[in-house]
């Protein structure tokens, strides 16, 4: 059971949605001064970020991706502090979403936009990285669960 409430899980999963956080909340800021980032790794920010597909409403897509890190970081520190399951119902479906979310962007970006942004694939790469953990820690957790009934 050390597995399931180990903290440092959640001190990784809290990092990297710091990291997230970041990212999109530096896109956040940039579309709310109307302007954009410089782009060295690829080509394709300004398509990408300038696009129709860069808002939902009235709000730029950074925005919601900032409010979701922030739901995670919070989620993360709860659990962290004061481990309670109701936390983990809530954290490890919200990844999930945000997985899929991430999964549709990078699909408008590659076959609609034919551009990529290199804050939004840092974005996507960090989703994808906190639900390869989760999925990963599920699988660990069922295994020793597994094993123990064994005994």
């Amino acid at each position: 059971m050390k597995l399931i409430k180990s903290r440092s899980f959640f001190v990784i999963l809290l990092v990297l949605s710091f990291l997230g956080f970041l990212d999109s909340a530096y896109l956040t800021i940039l579309h709310y001064q109307n302007s954009l980032p410089p782009c060295s790794v690829t080509s394709g920010c300004e398509e990408v970020l300038a696009s129709a597909y860069s808002t939902l409403g009235p709000m730029p897509l950074a925005l919601y991706g900032s409010i979701f890190y922030l739901a995670v970081i919070v989620l993360c520190l709860f659990l962290i502090t004061n481990y309670k399951k109701i936390y983990l119902n809530i954290l490890y479906p919200l990844i999930f979403a945000g997985f899929i979310i991430s999964v549709v962007l990078f699909a408008i970006q590659a076959f609609i936009l034919h551009s990529f942004c290199q804050y939004c694939v840092l974005s996507e790469v960090i989703t994808a990285a906190l639900l390869a953990l989760v999925i990963l820690r599920i699988w660990v957790s069922r295994r020793i669960m597994q094993s123990n009934k064994g005994r």
